[in-house]
């Protein structure tokens, strides 16, 4: 066995506690007030150089939760005893992005990205659900860790311990990102511009899927669908529904049409697109012309020119149908990310490293990923487009447990210390 694996073998408890700290406390989007914190707190004890809050914020934060929302969580990461007071002030109102940086002088600049973010999903208490049994469940009813970010940031965590306690095995410099609202597909846009990642040589990214088996390590990942997310606000005019049903304009019928007809328009498009209007809420009572539909869609495709075409489409189509029923439309863009791929010579050269290591069973070179978004490809492109090169790897997880978003989704924690060996060979 390595030194490497050794060294994280021996921290595979510390980052089991960690795991399981992030897990009780899960929170979503723009709300991971105590996970950057904790983050924050412990890059800055390590001797990290730390960026956050609205320094490293540099752009609009899409689909930003209410103040109700932020406040909520905020005052709930107020209330745990084990947090720096001041370093958890630098987040509030949803500043939640956390970088932590070491300098080793001349040598190539290298980005390793770990989502933060929660999902609203409530988390089984059944006894056979790991996280129940052993006392680590979400202490935020509605909310859970049900994708394994709490994972990816425990990694990280573990990975940021190494590289300060092993300066001298590496040149050059090395920025950890621990990202917030990855799952809107929103987090990264904010932060992809900061001159923090305007000249980066390398980035890396990783998930844990808990749908394929321990042992099976996917050294880099394509196909990402392409995606906009977005919300549509369709104001008529309310009024009696007896009394002067003239005098109103409904706006739920143009949002009826524009269902039926976005669902038309999928065919006029290559069959890897994927569009849904996944909620409409509309109306007030049962006797009012109905006033206001707000509709909840997303677009996908398998290239990124596909999706901004597939969106301008839905766009126009929203736009004739609100005003040929006299109604305004107000679109509002709440997240997006690109389609990507890993760069093959980095992906060959992870293959070659992780075997000579002996972590896994199956490493595979690639692997279509065309069945949904990531944020990282963002940062993949940005940094590819640059002139460096990006990865995104994927380790097999299962524990035969749910799967990703669901109420009982869990994942093996023994590949944690095989994760962040991964991440210490690439920088050593």
């Amino acid at each position: 066995m390595s030194s490497i694996s050794k060294y994280f073998q021996d921290i595979q408890e510390e980052m089991v506690h960690w795991r399981r700290l992030i897990h009780q406390y899960p929170e979503p989007a723009w709300c991971e007030f105590g996970t950057a914190a904790f983050v924050a707190q412990s890059l800055k004890q390590w001797d990290f150089t730390v960026y956050m809050g609205e320094e490293l914020i540099c752009d609009e934060r899409m689909n930003l939760p209410a103040n109700e929302s932020l406040d909520k969580f905020y005052t709930q990461a107020m209330e745990r005893a084990d947090l720096d007071q001041e370093i958890l002030e630098k987040t509030k109102g949803g500043y939640t992005a956390v970088a932590g940086v070491i300098d080793r002088g001349d040598g190539p600049v290298k980005v390793f990205r770990f989502d933060m973010d929660a999902l609203p999903v409530s988390e089984s208490r059944s006894n056979e659900h790991f996280p129940f049994a052993n006392n680590f469940t979400s202490a935020y009813n509605g909310y859970m860790h049900a994708c394994g970010h709490d994972v990816h940031s425990a990694i990280g965590l573990g990975f940021a311990k190494y590289l300060a306690e092993h300066k001298d095995n590496f040149k050059g410099r090395i920025i950890l990102l621990f990202q917030p609202a990855e799952e809107g597909l929103g987090g990264m846009a904010a932060v992809v511009k900061h001159p923090l990642f305007s000249n980066v040589d390398e980035a890396y990214g990783f998930h844990v899927w808990a749908n394929k088996e321990q042992g099976e390590f996917i050294c880099g990942t394509y196909g990402q669908l392409a995606s906009k997310k977005f919300d549509v606000t369709i104001t008529g005019k309310a009024s009696h529904a007896a009394l002067a049903p003239e005098k109103g304009i409904n706006a739920m019928l143009p949002a009826a049409e524009i269902i039926l007809s976005l669902e038309k328009l999928k065919s006029e498009f290559p069959r890897h697109i994927r569009l849904n209007v996944g909620q409409m809420q509309a109306g007030t009572a049962r006797n009012i012309v109905c006033p206001e539909a707000q509709l909840k869609i997303e677009t996908r495709a398998g290239d990124t020119k596909t999706r901004d075409q597939l969106y301008s489409a839905s766009i126009k189509t929203i736009e004739a149908i609100s005003k040929k029923y006299a109604c305004q439309c107000k679109v509002n863009l709440v997240g997006e990310a690109e389609s990507a791929a890993s760069s093959v010579d980095l992906a060959q050269s992870i293959q070659q490293m992780a075997r000579a290591a002996g972590l896994f069973t199956n490493c595979l070179e690639g692997e279509l990923h065309n069945t949904y978004s990531e944020d990282f490809c963002t940062l993949m492109n940005h940094v590819q487009n640059t002139g460096g090169k990006a990865v995104f790897m994927g380790i097999g997880a299962s524990n035969d447990s749910g799967t990703h978003h669901q109420t009982n989704f869990d994942i093996s924690e023994e590949v944690m210390w095989k994760m962040a060996s991964v991440l210490a060979n690439v920088v050593s």
